[in-house]
């Protein structure tokens, strides 16, 4: 939001109010008028922004980023099965201790800015909207079944890479704290897309994304590669880091893929930076990061175009993407649901800031499901590549300090 945007809530009615009770009488108010909403804090920025529609969140079959208004986007790894946008038609912004609010002067504004200075004083532990279905999970034994099966087939040649996905259930403790552990992971996280999504019948999604899918911000496109897990080490240098060549082959396979989706467009001017390793959160990864100027290259539409041929990219499903696809569909037995799709802000201040939904946990009544994957290439460890799911489910669960 722009500074110069006026607020339409009073100095007077918001004094004396912390950003975590202002933040989570947006998230009651939107939750009790059932509207869709989506927080987030882009890397490496102090400003968290809110919004809230007053309609149901817009299911889109072809995106098109250039047409979209001011909004959220939101969906699965399967896109055809769920694909959503949120418009911004309630804004506001956090950064540092300064807020921005804007409503628009009708009705529908009057009744959500009236809800939401009545919530302040309201203790708000779990707002959100639920879901209740049931998901089948994968323990140790059975996710390094699955990796032993994937080795096999990549030594048949039936692909090069793929990556499984497990989910990890917790329960929740009557102290848990949606909002509260969103600003801990904004903390915590400073290089990552912190974000929590809720929409009804669809759920609520809390999670720390580390990688980009397609950034714009006026007329350079970004996109970045992201493989390789490691944990990383008190008192090593990120720079000092080794990596196998497994670790580097695998992120090598992401970049290729990339470069082949340019290569299907026809665009060779492109600039590539990279593999260099970069920090996300508590773990390593190996990361190259492509940029275009749309203006110089007359592509205006290339965003549009990039989001529909990456995802889902070579990091999240495999290569070849369609053997890959086909081996998680016949074999992991897991509903990915939003889990390795791609979420993010669109047309936001000019900008557009789409990630892979990694590192994320979906909210349920009394309990979460935390999901990992980890690439699996002829190479791979069955024990070792559990481990690594194990450590990025920790991203999220070592910084929930109340038992859960």
């Amino acid at each position: 939001m722009k500074r110069e945007e006026k607020s339409f809530i009073k100095e007077t009615e918001l004094s004396g109010f912390s950003k975590e009770q202002m933040l989570k009488s947006a998230v009651q108010t939107s939750f009790d008028l059932g509207q869709p909403m989506a927080i987030w804090r882009l890397p490496n920025t102090n400003e968290i922004n809110f919004i809230s529609s007053f309609d149901s969140a817009k299911p889109i079959d072809k995106v098109e980023l250039p047409e979209l208004p001011e909004g959220f986007i939101f969906s699965k790894f399967e896109a055809s099965q769920g694909r959503f946008f949120i418009e911004s038609d309630v804004k506001m912004s956090f950064d540092f201790d300064e807020m921005i609010a804007n409503f628009d002067t009708n009705e529908r504004s009057e009744v959500f800015r009236s809800k939401l200075v009545d919530q302040l004083d309201v203790s708000c532990k779990k707002p959100m909207h639920f879901m209740n279905k049931e998901l089948a999970l994968s323990n140790s034994g059975s996710y390094e079944a699955l990796v032993r099966k994937a080795v096999e087939a990549i030594k048949a040649d039936h692909f090069e890479k793929v990556v499984p996905a497990r989910a990890k259930e917790v329960g929740f403790s009557e102290e848990f704290d949606v909002i509260n552990l969103f600003l801990r992971l904004c903390e915590a996280y400073e290089n990552a897309f912190v974000s929590f999504v809720s929409i009804p019948n669809e759920g609520s999604w809390l999670g720390a994304s580390p990688e980009v899918l397609i950034e714009t911000d006026g007329p350079m496109f970004t996109t970045v590669s992201l493989a390789g897990t490691r944990k990383a080490e008190e008192g090593v240098a990120v720079g000092e880091t080794s990596w196998n060549q497994k670790e580097i082959e695998e992120q090598a396979m992401v970049s290729r893929y990339i470069i082949n989706c340019f290569k299907k467009i026809r665009l060779r001017e492109y600039e590539e930076k990279g593999p260099k390793t970069t920090i996300a959160g508590n773990l390593l990864h190996l990361k190259t990061t492509f940029k275009v100027n749309m203006e110089e290259t007359n592509f205006p539409e290339l965003p549009s175009v990039m989001l529909e041929l990456l995802h889902p990219t070579s990091a999240i499903a495999g290569m070849p993407k369609e053997a890959a696809l086909q081996f998680i569909q016949e074999n992991e037995r897991l509903d990915r649901s939003y889990y390795s799709g791609y979420l993010g802000p669109v047309n936001v201040q000019s900008s557009t800031h789409i990630f892979v939904n990694l590192r994320c946990m979906q909210l349920f009544n009394k309990h979460a499901l935390l999901y990992a994957g980890a690439g699996v290439t002829e190479d791979s460890n069955p024990e070792k590549e559990y481990l690594e799911t194990e450590m990025k489910c920790n991203t999220l669960l070592n910084k929930i300090t109340h038992k859960i």
